[in-house]
C-alpha cells in the first residue's frame, strides 16, 4: 500500500436561485443566489411585489414597471427593508461571504441618497453597505455591496438576512428591477469546521496584547527570526508540500482499530480510513479524514501501515458541530491537544475570499496554525504540554498562544492572494499548536498555490507580530466556545 497520495475529486451541483453556483475540487466552495422573499414598509411606500426583483431585466433608460418595484417619497424619508432566507442546505457556520447586488434607477446621490444597510443580528442594529453614489440619475445601474463579517448578519435560528433601503430625504423615488443576497460557503461537502463561536472562528483584532509576555514569548521564539509558509504545490524531498486532507463516506470506507503508541489518550475508534490515503510527508505522517455523512473529524499522528494494520503515536476525534476540547491533560494528533484541520491555510479560502468586492473582507475567517522550536505548558484553547508545568508560565511561550500581525504592519505591497493571509493573520491570528520550526505556518498542499509567491512572506518577522491576550473569550476552561462580549 502506498499511503501518500493527494486526492481529488469534484463536486457537481446546480446553478439555480438558492443553490450553488460553482464547486471546486476537494473543499466544496458554492456561490448561491439568495431572492427576496418579503417586502416590509417601516415609513411608506412601496409598490409591486417581490417577485419581479427576482430577474435582472431593466437596462439603460428602460422602463417597465411590472418587472421592478418602486419606492416611493411622498413628502418624507423612504424606510423598509427586505427578508432573505438562508436555505436549510447551507449551514450558517460555513457562510464565508455576503455580497448583496442591485440594479437601482432613481435621482443621483446628490439630489437623493439612498442607502442600503443590513441588520446585525449579534448587535441588533443596522449597517450600511452600500449608496447610490456611483448611479447617474435615471439609468439603470447594477451594484454590489460586501457585507463584513458575514454570519453575524444572518439569525442564527431562523437564517433571515434583512436588507434596508434608507432615502435621506423626501423629493424622489427609487426604482429596483433586482436585489439579490450573494452568498458564498467554504464547508468541506457540507460540514462547517466547528460553530462559528468556536475560538478557531473567533476573531481577535480587537483584543488586548499581552503585555506581561508579549515580548518575551516573541524573543523566545525569534523577534529576527523569518516565518515560514509550510505548504505550497508540486513535491519537496518526494512529497507533497503541506499538510493535505482526506474527504470520505463514512458508510462507504472501511473502518480500522488502530494501534496507538500512545494509547492512554488517544480516541479508541475506529478511523475511516479510504486506500491509499493522503498523508503528510515528513516526520510526522499526520493522516486528516473528514466523514461527510457525519461531519466527524479523525486525525491521526505518525501514521503508518503494515502487516494489514495501522499503526500511529496518537489519534483523536472530532465532533465538528461541538465545542468540545479534549479532555483536560490529553493530546491530540497536535502536541497542543487541538485539531490540526481548522488552522490549515486552504487555498480555496483565499479564492473565496478574493470573491469580496472590499478588500478589507477579504479574509479566512478563522486561526492559523503554526509551530515553534520551544514550548511551555499549555493555555487555552490548547489541552497539553511537552515541557513545563500545567498553569506556569513562563517566558517560553505556551501551547495555545495566539499572536496577530500588528495592524500597522504594511501588506499593500503584496499580491491580493497574500494579502489575505496577512489581513487573516492581523484578525484571527496564528495559534501555537505544535513543536516544529519556528514561525512555520501550517496549510495544505494546492496545485494552485504559487510557491515563489508564497516565499515572498518569508519577509515577516516575530517582531512583526504580538501576543494576544484571549482569555477573556473563554465561556468554559472544557469548551472551545468563544464569547465576544465577555471582553472588554
Amino acid at each position: 500500500m502506498n499511503p501518500y497520495r493527494v486526492p481529488l475529486f469534484v463536486i457537481v451541483l446546480v446553478a439555480l436561485v438558492g443553490q450553488p453556483l460553482a464547486t471546486s475540487s476537494a473543499t466544496s466552495s458554492s456561490t448561491y443566489v439568495l431572492a427576496p422573499q418579503t417586502i416590509a414598509d417601516e415609513v411608506c411606500c412601496s409598490s409591486g411585489v417581490v417577485s419581479p426583483m427576482w430577474v435582472l431585466d431593466q437596462t439603460r433608460r428602460q422602463d417597465t414597471p411590472g418587472n421592478y418595484a418602486l419606492f416611493t417619497t411622498p413628502g418624507h424619508r423612504y424606510k423598509g427593508y427586505r427578508s432573505y432566507l438562508l436555505p436549510s442546505t447551507i449551514q450558517r457556520s460555513t457562510v464565508s461571504s455576503l455580497q448583496v447586488k442591485v440594479n437601482y434607477k432613481g435621482p443621483a446621490a446628490s439630489t437623493q441618497t439612498w442607502s442600503w444597510s443590513a441588520w446585525n443580528w449579534n448587535r441588533s442594529r443596522w449597517t450600511q453597505i452600500g449608496t447610490n453614489a456611483l448611479a447617474t440619475a435615471g439609468v439603470w445601474k447594477v451594484m454590489k455591496f460586501p457585507v463584513p463579517n458575514p454570519r453575524a448578519y444572518i439569525n442564527s435560528t431562523t437564517g433571515e438576512i434583512r436588507i434596508r433601503l434608507v432615502s435621506n430625504n423626501g423629493t424622489g423615488n427609487a426604482k429596483l428591477d433586482y436585489e439579490a443576497v450573494l452568498v458564498s460557503s467554504t464547508d468541506i461537502v457540507g460540514c462547517a469546521l466547528y460553530p462559528p463561536d468556536n475560538v478557531w472562528n473567533t476573531p481577535i483584532d480587537t483584543l488586548p496584547v499581552n503585555t506581561t509576555r508579549s515580548s518575551a514569548w516573541i524573543n523566545s521564539i525569534g523577534a529576527g527570526t523569518g516565518f515560514h509558509m509550510d505548504f505550497g504545490s508540486g513535491t519537496w524531498d518526494g512529497g507533497p508540500i503541506g499538510i493535505p486532507y482526506n474527504i470520505v463516506d463514512g458508510t462507504q470506507v472501511k473502518k480500522y482499530t488502530v494501534s496507538f503508541y500512545y494509547p492512554d489518550e488517544s480516541d479508541p475508534g475506529p478511523y475511516p480510513l479510504p486506500g491509499n490515503p493522503a498523508r503528510e510527508w515528513g516526520s510526522d505522517h499526520h493522516i486528516l479524514v473528514v466523514d461527510a455523512s457525519t461531519c466527524t473529524l479523525y486525525e491521526l499522528y505518525d501514521a503508518s501501515f503494515s502487516n494489514s494494520r495501522w499503526h500511529a503515536g496518537s489519534g483523536a476525534i472530532w465532533n465538528l458541530n461541538s465545542n468540545a476540547l479534549r479532555p483536560d491533560g490529553w493530546t491530540s494528533a497536535d502536541a497542543a491537544g487541538l485539531p490540526i484541520l481548522p488552522g490549515l491555510v486552504r487555498y480555496q479560502e483565499v479564492a473565496n475570499a478574493l470573491m469580496q468586492a472590499s478588500p478589507a473582507a477579504q479574509v479566512i475567517h478563522h486561526a492559523l496554525r503554526f509551530t515553534a522550536g520551544s514550548t511551555n505548558s499549555y493555555i487555552w484553547p490548547a489541552r497539553h504540554l511537552t515541557s513545563g508545568s500545567p498553569g506556569t508560565l513562563t517566558n517560553t511561550p505556551p501551547m495555545g498562544a495566539r499572536f496577530r500581525l500588528k495592524s500597522s504592519y504594511d501588506i499593500s505591497g503584496f499580491t491580493p492572494e497574500l494579502q489575505v493571509i496577512l489581513r487573516t493573520m492581523q484578525t484571527y491570528g496564528i495559534i501555537l499548536a505544535d513543536n516544529g520550526s519556528s514561525w512555520y505556518v501550517s496549510g495544505s498542499p494546492d496545485s494552485r498555490w504559487n510557491n515563489d509567491m508564497l516565499h515572498d512572506l518569508d519577509v515577516l518577522k516575530g517582531s512583526d507580530f504580538e501576543a494576544v491576550d484571549e482569555s477573556c473569550l473563554q465561556v468554559s476552561a472544557d469548551s472551545g466556545r468563544a464569547d465576544l462580549s465577555l471582553c472588554p
